[in-house]
């Protein structure tokens, strides 16, 4: 074999190392570009219209679309103890939910700094239910995740998040009115169907 086609010492890693800098550039971008999308420019558009209460429950509830995958994607490995597997959940659910309360805060903001007189404001009850409704939500789709990565794989896990997100958006679009109605019911469902997931994710490490 060729000298020159030797890998050098420290050559996979560095190209590794690369590789993880280009995917964080790579996803710290499309973030920007989420927060300026939901959080500049469709709160510029909309003006007061976004006060109204079923799009800002559906911004509060946006968590739910990052902190499944993210939670599929760090039970790719298995935990080492169950409590590894809470703190998994716990930073899933954390980092979706600050994405989500990010956009909300800023499309707030954006509103209250575009339009000169502010008639009136959101609803405070109905966006403090539809929060908890979406950290209930991110809590079950994580620990959802989580679950069905340790049962069968990651890629299950994924394809079973994209099929409970598809149905949900569709709910939204066919009952949107009644999303703000329902925050608290569906609050208490989303936090028992959390409890169950990491009851059957504790079974599945348990058998491993």
């Amino acid at each position: 074999m060729d000298e020159s086609t030797i890998p050098a010492p420290g050559s996979e890693q560095s190209n590794e190392a690369q590789s993880n800098l280009a995917r964080y550039i790579r996803s710290g971008f499309i973030y920007v570009v989420l927060l300026i999308a939901f959080g500049v420019f469709l709160p510029w558009r909309k003006g007061l219209d976004f006060f109204d209460t079923a799009l800002l429950s559906a911004y509060a509830c946006l968590g739910v679309v990052f902190a499944g995958p993210a939670a599929a994607q760090a039970f790719e490995n298995k935990p080492e103890s169950m409590r590894q597997a809470l703190a998994w959940v716990g930073v899933a659910v954390g980092f979706g939910e600050a994405i989500a309360v990010a956009m909300l805060a800023i499309g707030l903001l954006t509103v209250r700094l575009t339009v000169p007189y502010l008639p009136f404001g959101p609803d405070i009850t109905s966006l403090v239910d539809a929060l908890l409704l979406g950290l209930t939500a991110s809590f079950a789709l994580a620990s959802l995740g989580a679950w069905v990565s340790q049962r069968f794989s990651s890629g299950a896990a994924r394809l079973v998040l994209r099929i409970v997100l598809l149905v949900l958006v569709v709910a939204f679009f066919l009952r949107s009115r009644a999303l703000p109605e329902v925050a608290v019911l569906g609050a208490a469902i989303a936090t028992g169907a959390g409890l169950l997931f990491l009851f059957l994710l504790q079974a599945s490490l348990r058998e491993q």
